[in-house]
């Protein structure tokens, strides 16, 4: 379908449904896995991209390379590498996919604006730091609109904004996709949570401790699917401090606590909101270098929106560089 076609396409009556079917008819979850495999020539990493199964990124590209008549990728055991016929098909197919995404985009904000309703996606430790201040000024400012507060991990944000479902997200660092803007407003070191029968608190007392010293240690700290930024930058700082913890997963941040009260291992806590030190656990200071949590305003790029300018003016971002 040409790309004027499509504009004229999405103007006519009932719109995003339409557009919707379009998508389906197209074929679109084809050209939208091949491209993804085309960038990393890789499938296992693709298919961790996409949220797919390797077999089924796989047959997709082989049912797509069937229905073309050609072959697409060049594949040994050792690299994966385009033909000729896949280098056009990813160049006219990223620039396909972009037009409609663009489309996509331009009626979403249309009925976002229209609705008077505006969707903001949340992490657990910014609802405890910097969100509330920002929520507050925003309903003062839109008293008319309509808001509406999902608390999710920082990686269903992501997909989140990019399907449009929300328009704005106080999300975690890292987070990197070419599709959004992330202004940093807030960043905080992380504390330790220690059972109080623990050898180096009956030892030390309050003192502040390098994080080595708990090398031998079982380190409790939620699944990495939870909260991938997080998991990772605990595992980055202990190799930095010189060991490879040992972990213990669970999947709920108060079970994690229960299990530090219970003797079972050490936990990282923000400062001053996931607990209080009690009978059995104390909150122990760390010493350089310690885990470090930034939490980042998100927005699809070129996002019209005056709602969302507004937001981002209460966040502190006055339009600036984003990180």
């Amino acid at each position: 379908m040409r790309i004027e076609a499509m504009f004229d396409f999405v103007l006519d009556i009932g719109l995003y449904s339409k557009l919707r079917s379009m998508e389906a008819a197209m074929e679109l979850r084809e050209l939208r896995c091949f491209v993804r495999v085309a960038e990393t020539l890789n499938f296992n990493r693709a298919a961790e991209l996409l949220n797919m199964s390797q077999p089924v990124v796989t047959k997709t590209i082989a049912q797509l390379e069937h229905k073309l008549g050609v072959k697409l990728f060049e594949r040994t055991t050792r690299r994966v590498a385009l033909t000729a016929a896949g280098v056009v098909l990813r160049r006219e197919a990223e620039g396909l996919l972009g037009h409609l995404d663009q489309v996509q985009r331009a009626v979403r904000h249309a009925i976002a604006e229209e609705s008077g309703r505006f969707a903001i996606g949340v992490t657990p430790l910014a609802m405890q730091t910097v969100f509330p201040g920002v929520i507050r000024g925003f309903r003062e400012a839109h008293p008319e609109i309509e808001v509406s507060i999902r608390e999710m991990p920082s990686d269903t944000q992501v997909k989140a904004l990019l399907s449009a479902q929300i328009d704005a997200a106080f999300l975690l660092l890292p987070v990197s996709d070419p599709a959004l803007d992330l202004h940093e407003i807030h960043s905080e070191r992380m504390r330790l949570a220690v059972p109080t029968s623990h050898p180096l608190v009956r030892r030390l007392g309050n003192a502040a401790m390098p994080l080595s010293a708990f090398a031998g240690d079982t380190f409790i700290i939620p699944q990495r699917a939870q909260n991938p930024g997080v998991h990772d930058e605990i595992i980055r700082t202990c190799a930095v401090s010189g060991f490879r913890p040992k972990l213990r997963d669970c999947t709920e941040r108060q079970s994690c606590l229960c299990l530090v009260e219970a003797g079972m291992g050490v936990s990282f806590v923000t400062s001053g909101i996931d607990c209080a030190a009690s009978d059995d656990m104390r909150i122990i200071d760390l010493e350089d270098p310690a885990p470090t949590l930034s939490i980042a305003l998100a927005w699809r790029r070129e996002d019209p929106s005056g709602l969302l300018k507004s937001v981002r003016a209460l966040a502190g971002d006055g339009g600036g560089a984003a990180v």
